[in-house]
């Protein structure tokens, strides 16, 4: 059985960040999506989607009166940038309130909710794909007009510039537009580190390090200040 999945957001990244995500699970199906809100809302009643994905603040309409204004409701996950609006969201009985950027292991649990409202107590993980496992086991990327499949256990670190993000394996650099926070979001925590406002790192590339940068790969990355508490609590086991 798969659930049809719908997403709304007047972002294209953003939309494109969740189709990404739903496309590691057997069990959803996208079947539309826009950065539209109007066309959305015409779309949203001829598909009928089980489960509809939904920004807040978008432009003519914000994503609560688009709630208030369908008349058969799907469930809905709101994903948004804003925390303040969480308990509008709730009161008009929201299934989860997404923070952008998302982390992947906070989206499967939004999943699971959902499944466990259709299915009973399940594990999203459990009943996923073989490619959908918690820690996601590669990612897609846009660049030089194709789309690029990269395996996590490959990635030796990431870097930020400016609008984009260079992304770097042993034999080969892939830039890509995303910012580094979007970028970050996609990938699982247990294994990459965000240690400065322009690098990520693969915590099991990490060769050596000090209290002011790895090496990973014989390449020194500065840490940043205000990483640095956290990437040495990660380092010494104490979180």
């Amino acid at each position: 059985m798969k659930f049809k999945c719908y997403i709304l957001d007047d972002e294209p990244l953003a939309l494109n960040v969740i189709e990404q995500h739903l496309a590691k699970f057997n069990q959803f199906e996208v079947c539309g999506k826009s950065t539209e809100p109007f066309e959305a809302m015409s779309e949203i009643k001829i598909l009928q989607p089980d489960l509809l994905f939904l920004d807040i603040q978008m432009p003519d309409i914000t994503g609560l009166e688009l709630i208030e204004s369908l008349q058969n409701k799907p469930a809905i996950i709101i994903t948004t940038a804003y925390r303040e609006y969480a308990v509008e969201g709730f009161e008009l009985n929201v299934l989860d309130y997404l923070v952008k950027p998302i982390p992947f292991t906070r989206f499967i649990k939004a999943l699971d909710k959902f499944l466990g409202q259709k299915l009973g107590p399940v594990s999203a993980s459990s009943i996923s794909s073989p490619e959908a496992v918690s820690d996601s086991a590669f990612i897609l990327v846009k660049a030089e007009r194709k789309t690029i499949k990269i395996a996590l256990d490959d990635v030796l670190y990431v870097e930020g510039v400016k609008d984009y993000v260079k992304i770097v394996l042993p034999q080969q650099r892939i830039l890509t537009k995303v910012s580094i926070g979007n970028f970050m979001a996609e990938l699982p925590g247990d294994k990459f580190l965000r240690i400065h406002k322009s690098y990520i790192v693969a915590k099991d590339k990490i060769s050596a390090y000090t209290a002011h940068d790895v090496e990973v790969n014989q390449v020194e990355i500065p840490i940043g200040r205000v990483y640095k508490e956290a990437f040495l609590k990660v380092m010494e086991g104490r979180g």
